[in-house]
């Protein structure tokens, strides 16, 4: 299998990727990834329950990817098994969302999540390995071991045909399987979609609208009511009311919350946005 460098990603399914390991501001790379020996192939129940057998290890692995935390961790998972995926500049944590419920092969630096120490205020994961990522505090419902992605590739293959949304690729899926109890709680979110108005296509239960004012985003299969701003900025303005309006496709910055069901994303900043590429084909009913 060949891993491709990565310059600029924006992944592609199928396209496999590669990076080196950033270097931190004023900390010097003692060799980048070479420090951790070539990848090699390990079973991912393997790097889960067979923790000192894969410790500072550079691995090649594969399983389901899914949100563990909106916003900030990922989890890779093959029945039982399960790791927490911590990602670099390289390869960002939004654009590695957008494969969530994939069947991804991932390469990367494996570590136990263990009590945090400092040695004289400094983190011990910024000691031991300067170049990775610090990992997080451990939690009793998290996995015990980490992965930081140096690489991922698309098992599923091919590039996907248009008009077709994969399961869990949309960011209002991840976040509607994800929920946040209170949006005052909830970090913010940015998620992309198309304009469906005040309900016009009857995308969400009538019911389910807290206010005359809130209005409808579409994000892949996943439908979410949008309040707190009406849809315009400056030098735009669409109608909640008017069909007309429903082709074109809104960038939402807010907090998430997830009642009953239903997504509800309190917006601070909403801007137009120009049709995204691999939806060329998708269009109101």
């Amino acid at each position: 299998m060949r891993w491709l460098p990565a310059v600029g990603i924006l992944f592609s399914l199928g396209a496999q990727v590669t990076i080196p390991l950033p270097p931190r501001e004023g900390v010097t790379r003692p060799g980048g990834e070479s420090q951790y020996g070539e990848a090699v192939f390990a079973e991912l129940s393997s790097i889960a329950f067979s923790m000192e057998q894969h410790q500072r290890r550079h691995v090649r692995t594969r399983g389901r990817l899914d949100v563990l935390e909106v916003n900030n961790y990922l989890l890779l998972s093959d029945g039982n098994a399960r790791v927490l995926l911590l990602t670099v500049p390289e390869i960002p944590l939004a654009e590695l969302t957008a494969f969530v419920g994939h069947d991804l092969e991932v390469r990367g630096i494996v570590r136990y999540i263990r009590k945090k120490e400092y040695v004289g205020g400094v983190d011990l994961d910024l000691i031991e390995d300067p170049t990775l990522p610090v990992l997080p505090a451990p939690r009793t419902e998290w996995p015990k071991m980490s992965l930081t992605v140096l690489g991922v590739s698309d098992r599923e293959g091919g590039p996907r045909a248009k008009g077709a949304t994969p399961a869990g690729r949309s960011a209002a899926a991840a976040l509607l399987a994800n929920p946040t109890p209170a949006a005052a709680k909830a970090p913010p979110v940015v998620v992309v979609g198309l304009f469906r108005g005040r309900n016009l296509f009857g995308d969400l239960p009538p019911e389910s609208q807290r206010t005359p004012t809130d209005w409808v985003l579409k994000d892949g299969d996943t439908a979410l009511w949008v309040t707190g701003k009406e849809p315009k900025g400056k030098g735009w303005a669409l109608d909640p009311g008017y069909k007309g309006d429903t082709t074109r496709w809104l960038e939402v910055a807010g907090k998430p919350e997830v009642a009953n069901g239903v997504l509800y994303l309190q917006a601070s900043k909403l801007r137009l946005v120009k049709r995204p590429e691999d939806t060329a084909d998708e269009a109101p009913p």
